[in-house]
């Protein structure tokens, strides 16, 4: 996958219904290659989406890759202590 997504699979706008969203795209779509957009949110609800995502994604797909776009380097300083190893910050 590009470092440049054009289309992502989710754009997350609410965080209240983010989690939801992603657990129905991946019940509802074959997607080892996950494309998430959080750049409408705060970093806490970013990180926080990110990370479960994460855990639900690598549950169905351990060796895919979630790939997120957040529009500040902040998300990364915050979660790059944390071992997540299916994600990559676009």
């Amino acid at each position: 996958m590009q470092n440049t997504i054009i289309n992502f699979d989710l754009k997350i706008l609410n965080s209240s219904s983010a989690l939801d969203e992603v657990k129905n795209y991946l019940n509802k779509f074959d997607c080892p290659e996950l494309s998430m957009d959080l750049s409408a949110l705060n970093i806490i609800d970013a990180a926080r989406i990110l990370m479960l995502s994460s855990v639900y994604h690598y549950g169905k797909y351990p060796e895919g890759k979630i790939f997120c776009r957040y529009m500040s380097n902040e998300i990364k300083a915050l979660v790059e202590g944390i071992s997540i190893p299916n994600f990559e910050l676009i």
